[in-house]
């Protein structure tokens, strides 16, 4: 169980009110060891950078240390107390209450606590926690503003979701012998919004596995609705792909379905934002996609071989996904929610739909009778980063000169050969660390390669962003990615011709965007430096559909799904312009 303290604490810190302020500037966690109670963990809201950086935090550490152990005989301790009051409360089948106290004019405070309160600590709000009905601890949440009867309300409400995720996931998944790892993962991004009525498991037809269902009720939205997690469907090679559903108790009329398909580097679970406004504000279903290689359930036996590539996306994964949902709901059309490369899999897919079921010598889902409409966001045709991506614009510049796509075939193969023999899936942090050690050997092909990259600031594009929102990108939404889908990014930086080409360079996938007659929502970061403005507006223009409507929000490229304001209007505008879809 030490293995999951840490995420105790930190999600404490990340957990906001419905406004989107942060509830805590700290948390604790006070622990039973025997015959005494300790703190043995702690996290706060300003250093969780740090944390996702693995940087040792010396503070928190001498914080930690200067904790002194209490005996749960002493009469004034206080967390004593309260874990012998919770043993009557939870045999009752009851949430433990939680516990209150101002720390400014608290007379009851152990003397063993009071070298740890410093003046910015004024409230606390202690948690019991408990396993089959046994006290483990209390988790503490401190802050320092001033605290009103509402929010008090609504911190007991997230508190009560909270204590019922750690007690589910120490239960069932660690009693089971699954991975710490992904236990911690589970309750650090774990939706305190909602309040679990109850928790089943069913068989359905195609799964190996039972898919677990949630009943929950959404304090924020108000609304009773279903989760189901995980649908696995095989796609091609070993691989399958992984679908998480929203369900909520109010459809509406409409009679699409939404699918949200994250992008490059990403989880689905960086679309939930997305994914809750469409299914608990708006009324849809909202299937929300992991593509292969994001999880060990959509690998196949023996984990990873030579990797994948974008066409896997796109010509395997993408139409087994529209034939599955289809399956489920044949009276329904499907609305694709894009982020980057999530949008362009479907535009792809749609645009080159003749020449792939040639490929693949079969009739595949027809993206006209399957999709009613494409909501692309911050989603490019090619690619043309205005940072000096591993100083490829520079080389690109000197090829475009030369306009010879032999060239760029040439430097694509030298890439890949290199990239290809070294590793095959890399993660976002060491994939920046190997731009940087490789970026020197590419001087070769130009003396005027710049010293500035791009860096994980560019890709995450998000300007308001908190060091806990920074935690949970960096641990809990990106994922490894394939080397060969890399490669494909990298050749479209170099190409003469601004085109985004197959692996095999048979299909100009750019080029068919002539092909699209779908109608397409795009949605434009006006500070995106991975996917500026004008490469989305290139791609409109090739686009044959009737029906185009853009929008444009001052975010970067993550901010976009981010940002809880643009995430609001973003799903807003993407509602109306849905209500017009035949």
């Amino acid at each position: 169980m030490e293995k999951v303290w840490s995420s105790f604490v930190n999600k404490m810190v990340a957990l906001t009110f419905f406004n989107d302020e942060h509830i805590f500037d700290h948390a604790v966690f006070e622990v039973i060891q025997k015959d005494h109670l300790r703190m043995v963990v702690s996290a706060s809201q300003f250093r969780m950078k740090e944390v996702a950086e693995h940087k040792e935090s010396k503070a928190l550490r001498t914080y930690i240390l200067k904790a002194k152990p209490t005996p749960f005989s002493d009469p004034n301790n206080r967390s004593a107390r309260i874990l012998k009051r919770t043993i009557i409360e939870t045999s009752r089948e009851s949430r433990p209450a939680i516990e209150y106290v101002n720390l400014a004019i608290d007379l009851d405070l152990h003397p063993n606590i009071k070298p740890l309160i410093s003046p910015t600590m004024k409230y606390a709000f202690g948690m019991p926690l408990t396993v089959k009905e046994n006290p483990i601890g209390i988790l503490w949440g401190v802050r320092k503003e001033d605290i009103t009867p509402p929010q008090k309300r609504e911190i007991e409400l997230q508190l009560h979701a909270l204590y019922d995720v750690i007690e589910f996931v120490i239960d069932k998944e660690l009693d089971f012998k699954e991975d710490a790892y992904m236990a911690r993962k589970n309750i650090e991004k774990a939706d305190t919004t909602s309040l679990t009525y109850h928790l089943f498991y069913t068989m359905v037809k195609g799964q190996k596995e039972p898919i677990t269902n949630i009943i929950a009720r959404s304090h924020y939205y108000n609304k009773l609705y279903r989760l189901d997690a995980s649908y696995i469907i095989p796609t091609a090679n070993g691989y399958s792909v992984s679908m998480k559903k929203f369900l909520p108790s109010n459809l509406n009329s409409q009679k699409k379905i939404i699918l949200t398909i994250p992008g490059f580097f990403c989880r689905r679970s960086v679309m939930d934002k997305i994914s809750r406004e469409m299914a608990l504000r708006y009324g849809y279903i909202v299937y929300s996609m992991d593509m292969r290689g994001r999880s060990k359930h959509t690998m196949p036996p023996g984990r990873i071989r030579e990797g994948w590539t974008i066409d896997d996306y796109i010509q395997d994964d993408f139409p087994e996904v529209l034939k599955w949902i289809k399956e489920q709901y044949p009276d329904y059309k499907i609305v694709i929610m894009g982020h980057s490369m999530g949008g362009m899999i479907p535009r792809f897919y749609t645009s080159a739909y003749e020449e792939i079921c040639q490929i693949k010598g079969k009739k595949l889902p027809d993206p006209y009778e399957y999709i009613s409409g494409l909501v692309a966001i911050t989603s490019p045709n090619y690619i043309n980063l205005k940072t000096n991506f591993l100083g490829i614009d520079s080389i690109a510049k000197g090829v475009r000169a030369v306009n010879n796509r032999f060239v760029t075939d040439l430097l694509f193969k030298v890439i890949s050969f290199y990239v290809d023999h070294t590793l095959n899936t890399i993660d976002l942090n060491k994939f920046f660390k190997f731009l940087f050690n490789i970026h020197t050997s590419f001087r070769q092909f130009s003396f005027t390669i710049g010293r500035k990259m791009i860096n994980i600031d560019d890709f995450v594009g998000y300007k308001q962003i908190t060091p806990p929102e920074w935690y949970l990108l960096m641990e809990d939404i990106f994922c490894e990615e394939s080397t060969r889908v890399i490669l494909q990014f990298i050749r479209s930086q170099l190409d003469t011709e601004q085109s985004f080409l197959s692996f095999d360079g048979k299909i100009n996938y750019t080029e068919r965007q002539k092909n699209f007659k779908l109608p397409i929502y795009a949605v434009i970061g006006s500070v995106d430096a991975l996917v500026p403005p004008e490469n989305i507006e290139d791609g409109l223009a090739l686009i044959q559909s009737t029906n185009k409507k853009v929008s444009i929000y001052e975010q970067g490229h993550l901010g976009i799904i981010f940002h809880p304001p643009t995430v609001k209007e973003l799903a807003k505008n993407a509602h109306e312009w849905i209500l017009e879809l035949d």
